[in-house]
């Protein structure tokens, strides 16, 4: 009977190991804890507005597994089902917080920060923290070599005294000494300020990092984004020409397409992908705009974004991952039908929300980037100087400019750039369809375990099409049969009528002559 037994249990687990499953971006390698958001407000209609989707994206250019929760809903023993928990402080007329929440955080034995004022005494006690609070204010921050001034801010906490370490520093002309920007000491982190929008934004990443005990070295890229099939691709080739001649890897963000794969104006887009591919740019593919979450279409976006997938797959083409506005990886569709081909993405900030079955809990890619617009780090910079390190796998976007002379700027502004850039294919990437897998490997792009060969020859496309098939019509034989007859009818007709015509004119001719005779 053991025998038998052992027998059945060894083939129901052959059997599970045997079925395929598809993974998601949040079931990758990723092995990161994951971290509980709080918020007691999103602060709404107020200068803090958006920071805590400005946090959201920084943790995913850390690639952390966030749950988020409003204090609201804060059920007691939730803290400790976390190894890290974050609270964001945004109602400054409220410092109670409740009674489960505070319970919980006095056993509480995991990493702890706060953003915002209101830090509960215990851990005010634990960072020796001394204070004071400034009504309105204009401050000037400064984090490793990025500055800012003039930045209103309003009931914020100066921090006066502290143990631990120190990150960055802000100036006000109502204090006379600096106070550091944020703090951290053993498990807790402090920050007292935190806006979408400005420095403040960038400036958290620097605690988030040693918080989140991240040890990995942070890679900076070159991302063009918005390049669509009616771009003008005599200018995407020359740019990629560029580039390469510079020396300067980038990545592409290239729009995906649908249908009509036939058509010229999709197979020059096609080459002009190789080529971006030849020139030492790394592709990724961009998520579908999203119009409106009752289209049919977003019902088919696993099949047709993953046949898009293996229509680069067969023309030789590899993509390394997927840039997505960041409530994507808080939709459970968006998750499943769209992200998890990918375990490398790029995370853009939000546009328009769309969600269409939205999640507390947000995947997580095993390879992030976090991206930041060239313009807004150009703010934070001395005109000049190269960009030190940030904290976190950084993309530095520049949208490709259908106009020549913009191109010129563009490509002026980075081929004078003392800033070094990574080439983003030297990282481990990895996209997977049902019958197609892309990766990259210390720089090297494989398609299903084999290495692709780069061609930078740009194949010329006949012009020459039919967009609308007419359809065969199953009785053109019988009317070209009968088109046919009828000019040979009417061709015989006219002869007759002419013969008609001529024998008739004779008789009339002599039958006058005779008459004339007489």
């Amino acid at each position: 009977m053991r025998k038998v037994y052992l027998f059945v249990t060894l083939l129901v687990l052959l059997c599970t190991l045997s079925v395929p499953r598809l993974t998601s971006a949040a079931e990758s390698t990723n092995a990161k804890d994951p971290v509980l958001l709080l918020y007691d407000s999103k602060a709404l209609r107020t200068p803090l507005a958006g920071n805590v989707e400005a946090l959201q994206r920084l943790l995913a250019g850390f690639s952390t597994p966030v749950t988020m929760l409003s204090l609201e809903q804060y059920k007691e023993g939730k803290l400790h089902s976390f190894n890290k928990v974050i609270l964001v402080r945004n109602k400054s007329d409220e410092l109670n917080l409740p009674d489960a929440f505070l319970q919980d955080l006095k056993a509480y034995s995991g990493k702890y920060m706060q953003i915002g004022s209101g830090l509960p005494n215990t851990i005010q006690q634990a960072l020796h923290l001394q204070e004071q609070h400034t009504v309105d204010d204009t401050i000037n921050l400064k984090i490793s070599d990025l500055n800012q001034t003039s930045i209103a801010v309003s009931n914020m906490a100066w921090v006066t005294s502290f143990e631990g370490k120190s990150y960055g520093t802000v100036k006000s002309s109502k204090h006379p000494a600096e106070a550091p920007y944020s703090i951290t000491s053993g498990n807790y982190g402090y920050i007292p300020y935190l806006s979408k929008g400005n420095l403040s934004e960038l400036a958290a990443s620097y605690v988030l990092k040693d918080w989140l005990e991240v040890s990995t070295a942070p890679q900076h890229y070159v991302l063009i984004s918005d390049i669509f099939p009616f771009s003008n691709l005599e200018l995407v080739n020359a740019m990629a020409d560029r580039l390469y001649e510079a020396g300067i890897p980038f990545v592409a963000s290239i729009q995906p397409v649908f249908s009509n794969w036939d058509y010229p104006a999709m197979q020059r887009y096609m080459e002009t992908l190789k080529h971006l591919q030849a020139r030492n740019g790394s592709i990724i593919v961009q998520t579908p705009i999203v119009d409106s979450t009752d289209s049919p279409d977003v019902n088919k976006l696993r099949n047709e974004l993953g046949s898009f997938l293996d229509h680069l797959a067969r023309l030789g083409i590899v993509p390394l991952g997927v840039s997505a506005e960041m409530y994507w990886t808080y939709d459970k569709h968006y998750a499943i039908d769209g992200l998890s081909f990918f375990d490398s993405g790029l995370i853009l900030p939000n546009q328009a929300v769309q969600f269409r079955d939205p999640s507390d809990t947000a995947v997580a890619f095993h390879s992030t980037a976090y991206t930041i617009d060239a313009n807004e780090l150009l703010r934070y910079m001395d005109e000049g100087n190269s960009l030190n390190p940030l904290p976190m796998n950084t993309a530095i976007a520049y949208s490709f400019p259908n106009d020549a002379s913009k191109l010129e700027t563009l490509l002026t502004t980075l081929t004078s750039s003392w800033t070094t850039f990574d080439d983003y294919k030297n990282g481990g990437h990895s996209v997977q369809t049902s019958a197609s897998k892309f990766s990259s490997q210390n720089g090297h792009l494989l398609m299903n375990g084999q290495e692709v060969h780069l061609n930078n020859q740009i194949q010329d496309v006949d012009a020459a099409h039919v967009y609308v098939q007419q359809e065969e019509k199953s009785l053109s034989g019988l009317f070209s049969v009968q088109n046919k007859i009828l000019i040979v009818l009417i061709g015989t007709t006219l002869f007759l009528f002419g013969l008609f015509l001529i024998i008739g004119h004779r008789m009339y001719k002599r039958k006058y002559m005779q008459s004339w005779r007489q």
